[in-house]
């Protein structure tokens, strides 16, 4: 399946007049029936217009264009929005694939249910539980598995899982505890609370593994696991993932949690569905704007405030971690000195954001902070993201977990939505060769960046680092004789536009006989840079700068340093390298 890949290819009809479209005129409706899915673009300018939307229970998507939002749903949705009184044209359609459900549906699980996969690639919630058993048991001084609560489904006995997070850390004494005394600062990111939205759980696995495998080889990585927590929770919404993922090769547009107690009733289509919305359900200004009362609408904000199992896990796990350090009031600001980082990831549309969600006039006491690393992310992420709060990009939204995080601890947070909203690598779904190809080497340097700041996010005396200047790794890199090449990594991150012409890779290497030694520079796409070839020089170690033109290489990302021994005799390490881009 290319997710959001077919374009109606009629173009200009509307419902209504008065907004002309580039897409096709509204299909045909016809009796309930298996088929493909609309994405509608709809007139609703930011302000009372975009909120009357959503007010009326449409599944919005997180994607604005100018005055235009888009709606997902079936054939019948456009005339469901033309009685409402929008303007829409449909705006690309996607067809069902085949379908093929996940090899194995039992929620036991196993070791070998690491390997199971559905769409092309993505983890199930079996696989990811396995990763999560598998990471502890070969990382024992690094990692910590909590079970901080339990599924809808599983308090209902019928099914369901462990809330399971997992941290991440160079553990010593009181490390990892659920104590908001703990000694060091805490970073923590969430994938799937949105069961629809694949790619923050894939970039979830990814960050666990990147974290725990480079330890002690990566001096960044280092330095951050010897001084800050790194909490992860995969899969926020297990219950809806599990819903996601019975769809095999045609995924289910699940997005709330499983719970049907309020909507049995819901036909399942992509607009009408089971479950409670858990980022509409917090208790921070519940019931708001961008929320819907109507159970088998997709921001249906449940029955109370704080009424699911997985808010309140969530709430009662954060709760162990930080101190509440701010006021009660919307415009009070936690002090300077209050620690830690909370990153809800999303799908789709290049944004980051901010509180408050609720309302876009109301500004939070530490604004001017987390304005300033959002423009930072921003930065980062590079050319077509966008940061501010939800109501100044896209719309209000009351409820979500990033104002209550901010709302209730005063801790920074933010909703990241991952992902363009356009091309193959777009939507909900987007082909699994976009984690690896696309989005891993974007959001790497990003919760890099936000991992970095969970010991000041709001402080002023040690300014965001640009990444920009002289970084080095002084990882001592042993040089097998005669053997594969090793690499050493640096990661840039915080810079923005492509590397210099002129620049600088500063080389220290312990070896006799470095006439047998190949050295590269690899650029984060993987283009390899010759630095030294080998030869016929007989002398010891190499202490060279080289100057390389790398003007066609963004700057941000992983940057390797690749050294190989070709001949047999004489051993070495890498000593030390920088890079200046």
């Amino acid at each position: 399946m290319v997710s959001i890949a077919v374009a109606i290819a009629a173009a200009g009809a509307v419902i209504t007049s008065g907004v002309p479209g580039t897409a096709g005129p509204l299909p045909v409706t016809t009796a309930a029936q298996p088929g493909p899915t609309y994405v509608y673009k709809v007139h609703a300018p930011l302000g009372e217009q975009s909120q009357n939307l959503l007010s009326r229970g449409f599944d919005v998507l997180e994607q604005r264009e100018g005055d235009s939002l888009f709606v997902l749903g079936g054939k019948d949705e456009g005339a469901r929005l033309q009685q409402a009184g929008f303007t829409a044209v449909v705006d690309q359609v996607m067809a069902p694939p085949q379908w093929t459900p996940p090899a194995k549906k039992s929620q036991d699980v196993s070791a070998a249910d690491i390997n199971e996969t559905f769409y092309g690639g993505y983890h199930t919630v079996n696989a990811h539980y396995s990763h999560l058993d598998a990471v502890a048991a070969q990382y024992p001084a690094l990692s910590t598995l909590v079970d901080y609560g339990d599924s809808w489904k599983k308090t209902q006995g019928a099914g369901g899982y462990d809330l399971r997070a997992i941290c991440i850390t160079k553990k010593n004494a009181g490390d990892c505890a659920l104590d908001p005394n703990a000694p060091k600062p805490r970073f923590f990111v969430m994938g799937q609370l949105h069961a629809r939205e694949l790619t923050t759980g894939d970039v979830a696995w990814r960050w666990i593994d990147h974290l725990t495998s480079s330890y002690g080889t990566d001096a960044g990585v280092t330095a951050l696991l010897d001084s800050t927590e790194v909490w992860v929770v995969p899969q926020a919404n297990p219950d809806g993932v599990n819903i996601v993922q019975q769809g095999g090769n045609s995924p289910i547009y699940q997005r709330k949690n499983a719970n049907g107690t309020n909507g049995s009733n819901c036909s399942g289509s992509a607009s009408s569905q089971l479950g409670i919305d858990l980022n509409r359900n917090t208790s921070s200004h519940w019931g708001g704007q961008g929320t819907s009362s109507a159970p088998c609408d997709q921001t249906y904000k449940g029955p109370s405030a704080n009424s699911e199992v997985e808010t309140k896990a969530l709430q009662a796990l954060w709760r162990s971690l930080y101190k509440d350090k701010r006021g009660t009031a919307p415009g009070d600001a936690a002090p300077a000195d209050t620690t830690g980082v909370v990153v809800s990831m999303h799908s789709y549309s290049n944004l980051i954001l901010f509180p408050w969600g609720y309302d876009s006039n109301q500004k939070a006491g530490n604004d001017a902070p987390l304005r300033k690393m959002g423009t930072d992310l921003q930065a980062i992420a590079g050319a077509g993201w966008t940061s501010g709060q939800p109501g100044e990009v896209l719309y209000n939204a009351a409820g979500a977990t990033d104002d209550w995080v901010y709302d209730d601890l005063g801790v920074a947070s933010f909703v990241w939505e991952i992902g363009p909203s356009s091309g193959s690598c777009s939507g909900f779904f987007p082909t699994y060769s976009c984690q690896a190809g696309t989005f891993w080497p974007k959001v790497k340097p990003m919760l890099t960046y936000a991992a970095n700041k969970a010991a000041n996010p709001y402080g002023t005396t040690t300014p965001p680092p640009t990444g920009c200047d002289k970084q080095t790794n002084d990882t001592d890199v042993a040089i097998p004789d005669r053997g594969a090449a090793v690499t050493s990594t640096i990661t840039i991150a915080g810079c923005t536009g492509n590397a210099s012409a002129t620049s600088q890779v500063e080389v220290h290497i312990k070896h006799t006989y470095r006439g047998d030694l190949v050295v590269d520079l690899v650029a984060p796409d993987g283009t390899s840079y010759r630095l030294k070839s080998s030869g016929s020089d007989s002398a010891d170690n190499i202490d060279t700068t080289y100057t390389t033109n790398l003007s066609t290489e963004l700057r941000n990302g992983d940057w390797k340093l690749k050294v190989q021994d070709v001949a047999a005799q004489d051993v070495g390490n890498i000593d030390s390298w920088s890079l200046t881009v």
